[in-house]
């Protein structure tokens, strides 16, 4: 792929209206798949002038060897046409093997607190830069945009991408005449301490002990209606009563 981009950039760069895209994409999931691609995307201008000067754009641009062995396909979006070669992976470990066909260097490692990217595209050490007419450095990004996308599992955490999307993916432009190192790294949010269960067990105990005591309350009320009055007293005015003059066992004590 890289070779390839001598002449896109050339024909981008000297020439009106043209205006061409290349890209890495790598999108990585929580369990470890996802996908490699590289993209090279050119509008209708760039087709004409490839037309004119080499024949067919279609089979030039389809047939390119973007450094990856996968499925090919071509997509319309918006002004470009984009041309993809994607690598499907289940396994982090498998994606190596598959970037070292555009990454100089390459790491990328899962673990259960986050994911983490190193990696290395020395674009400039493989291009001849005196077939450039110009300085590299000065290209309008309005002829040519180069970058590299990744998106990794988790939040953002420490990286040194040029941008982060709104959809949390890294971007980093890749420069003609220099190395472009990449890091990046996500963590996994922690679950946080369920202090709503914490209420709810609070609420659930309050309830169960006014329960309790309202229960108590009814039990005492019930006892004390259910209780049989205490006996009547004896009269204590020294009259008799009715059990004492129909023989009572006790008998007075007098003078005769």
């Amino acid at each position: 792929m890289k070779r390839y981009y001598v002449l896109i950039a050339l024909l981008a760069i000297l020439t009106t209206g043209c205006r061409a895209e290349v890209r890495l994409l790598l999108d990585v999931s929580e369990n470890g798949s996802g996908t490699l691609a590289a993209e090279v995307g050119i509008n209708q201008q760039l087709r004409d002038l490839i037309d004119t000067l080499a024949g067919d754009s279609e089979s030039i641009i389809s047939g390119l060897d973007l450094g990856l062995d996968g499925e090919g396909s071509t997509r319309v979006d918006g002004e470009m046409t984009v041309y993809t070669t994607e690598v499907a992976f289940d396994d982090v470990a498998k994606v190596s093997e598959s970037a070292a066909g555009n990454f100089t260097s390459f790491t990328l490692d899962m673990t259960d607190d986050g994911t983490s990217l190193e990696a290395t595209l020395d674009l400039a050490g493989e291009l001849e830069l005196s077939q450039f007419p110009i300085d590299p450095g000065e290209i309008d990004s309005a002829a040519l945009e180069a970058r590299v996308i990744v998106s990794l599992p988790g939040e953002v955490g420490e990286h040194n991408a040029d941008q982060v999307l709104a959809d949390g993916r890294f971007a980093w432009d890749i420069p003609l005449d220099d190395e472009l190192y990449m890091f990046a790294s996500t963590v996994y949010p922690k679950a946080s301490f369920p202090w709503w269960l914490v209420g709810l067990l609070a609420l659930s105990v309050t309830l169960a002990g006014a329960v309790w005591m309202a229960a108590v309350r009814r039990d005492k009320k019930k006892d004390t209606t259910r209780r049989r009055p205490a006996p009547t007293p004896p009269p204590i005015d020294g009259t008799t009563s009715a059990a004492d003059d129909d023989g009572s066992p006790f008998f007075e004590i007098g003078s005769e």
